[in-house]
């Protein structure tokens, strides 16, 4: 990669800058304008100790006064050259010192991984900008590995909740397999074999689900996480998914209407990513036929226009405890269990998984509890007309 050449932004808010080549400038034009009216002044004061001494006794015998008075005219100028040079190297080094010493400390910090640190120095100088710069990426680096450190303990909450979550059915399998294994071959072990079958399909559907939901949850995590719009029936695809939740709610005794409302009779196909939007509503389906009892009910209604898609489902349950409702879209979050029910067998990534889904499809999404009783989520997706492209 070749060389490229960086700047930094906007100089501090558009704050006029001192340059040090300016700053050196000024300290040389001081010293020598220091050198040369010290000097003038005490060359006038020579010249008048002169005139008033020279009919005096000399200082110096066998020196003459006319001699002494010409070397301390040619030698002055240079002390004084001299001491104005180091007064006003101090200064410069004065000023220098300070924003150096911060820097060095602070690089001494950063060796220590120790980013919690302000360098204080904020002169409008090159040494200004160098510690502002320095400031600001000592705060990128630190939102960096705080993010990195998070990424960490998310990746060992997911591993410890994969494990824990993963130990049961691969505990029933082995336990199915141990048991056939030590049944005698005949009748005893087709019968076992015919009980154990659906346990077994069972546990193993639940594996291949929590693998599936952790994959999915890493996948929109990534940044190139791909959108597939189609163009799509939309009442036709909708009526085909409400036959199917029908007949899941009736299993488990609960009834379940499905609502659509579009703005004509025949509206034309819009571009959407369906298997997405299958994705969320099936997590939210699932959510609410968890939560919903025996005998309950589940209402989803789809409202379209030209812009928007807004799904609402509402079923009948207790809804989510208060102490909840404020997490409920954290990752690995599980809720209290509805009452006279098991602590839930999820992951609590189904509501996190929904609400990135919508994110991801330029939506939104709400949770509540229903004035009438139970729990109503709805998210809103935008949408376009497959005839605009």
């Amino acid at each position: 990669m070749g060389n490229r050449s960086i700047s930094l932004k906007e100089n501090r808010q558009g704050r006029r800058r001192t340059s040090f080549r300016r700053v050196f400038v000024w300290y040389c034009i001081g010293i020598v304008g220091t050198t040369f009216v010290i000097t003038c002044f005490i060359e006038f004061l020579l010249i008048f100790w002169y005139m008033e001494a020279k009919h005096a006794a000399p200082i110096m015998p066998g020196l003459p006064m006319d001699v002494l008075v010409l070397r301390l005219a040619l030698t002055l100028p240079f002390v004084i050259l001299i001491l104005a040079i180091l007064y006003f190297a101090w200064r410069m080094g004065r000023r220098v010192s300070q924003p150096v010493n911060e820097l060095m400390q602070a690089v001494e910090k950063i060796r220590e991984q120790d980013l919690d640190f302000t360098i204080t120095y904020n002169e409008s100088n090159e040494l200004g900008d160098l510690c502002y710069a320095f400031n600001e990426l000592r705060s990128e680096l630190q939102e960096s590995l705080k993010r990195e450190w998070r990424k960490q303990e998310e990746l060992r909450t997911m591993v410890a909740a994969l494990s824990h979550d993963l130990r049961t059915p691969v505990t029933i399998i082995q336990g199915h397999v141990e048991g056939l294994g030590r049944a005698e071959a005949g009748e005893k072990r087709n019968q076992r074999l015919e009980r154990s079958l659906p346990v077994l399909e069972a546990s193993s559907q639940r594996m291949m689900r929590l693998l599936n939901d952790m994959l999915l949850v890493c996948a929109l995590e990534q940044t190139d996480f791909l959108i597939r719009p189609q163009a799509i029936k939309l009442e036709e695809e909708l009526a085909r998914k409400g036959q199917v939740y029908t007949l899941q709610a009736a299993s488990s005794g609960i009834a379940f209407e499905y609502r659509l409302h579009q703005p004509s009779a025949d509206p034309p196909p819009v571009l959407l990513d369906l298997h997405r939007v299958e994705q969320v509503l099936d997590n939210l389906f699932e959510n609410a036929l968890r939560y919903t009892p025996a005998n309950g009910q589940i209402c989803l209604t789809c409202t379209c226009d030209a812009q928007a898609l807004v799904f609402t489902l509402h079923d009948s349950g207790s809804g989510i405890a208060a102490e909840d409702l404020p997490h409920v879209w954290e990752k690995f979050y599980r809720g209290q269990p509805p009452a006279g029910k098991r602590s839930s067998k999820t992951t609590g990534l189904g509501l996190y998984t929904c609400k990135l889904l919508v994110e991801r499809l330029g939506g939104t999404i709400t949770l509540r509890n229903h004035p009438s009783g139970g729990c109503e989520v709805s998210f809103r997706l935008p949408i376009v007309e497959a005839k605009a492209y």
